[in-house]
C-alpha cells in the first residue's frame, strides 16, 4: 500500500494474500468494501483450484461504498466506482462505472 491511500471503515483486504492487493497512491475505498485477491469457489465446490491473482487500485481511485473487487481486476488511475458495485472486470483509468456486474456509465447515467 502506497502513501496518502484512505481505508474506511470495515473494509477488508483480502485475509489470505494481502500481499497480492496493490492499493497506489491517494486511493481511497469507502467503508464496508472488500478487495480480493483470491476465489476458493471452484477448489470447494468442485474439487478444482483455487484462485490467486493480484488486483490493483489504481492512483487517486475511488471506490465507493459496500463494493466487492474480484480477484485480478485492476481499477485504473482516477477511476472511480460506484457505490455497491461488483467490479468482475478492468475499469480503464478515469472511467466511472457502477453495477453489478459495474459497468461503464457516463455522467448522464
Amino acid at each position: 500500500m502506497e502513501a496518502d491511500v484512505e481505508i474506511g471503515y470495515f473494509v477488508i483486504i483480502d485475509h489470505l494474500y494481502p500481499e497480492r492487493v496493490h492499493i497506489r497512491r491517494g486511493a481511497t475505498i469507502a467503508m464496508q468494501s472488500t478487495i480480493l485477491a483470491h476465489d476458493e469457489a471452484r477448489r470447494y465446490a468442485r474439487d478444482g483450484i483455487e484462485e490467486i491473482r493480484d488486483t490493483t487500485i489504481g492512483r487517486n481511485a475511488f471506490v465507493g461504498v459496500h463494493t466487492v473487487v474480484l480477484p485480478g481486476v485492476t481499477v485504473g488511475d482516477e477511476a472511480i466506482v460506484g457505490a455497491g458495485s461488483i467490479v468482475t472486470k478492468d475499469v480503464r483509468s478515469g472511467a466511472m462505472v457502477a453495477g453489478n456486474p459495474a459497468h461503464e456509465i457516463t455522467r448522464d447515467g
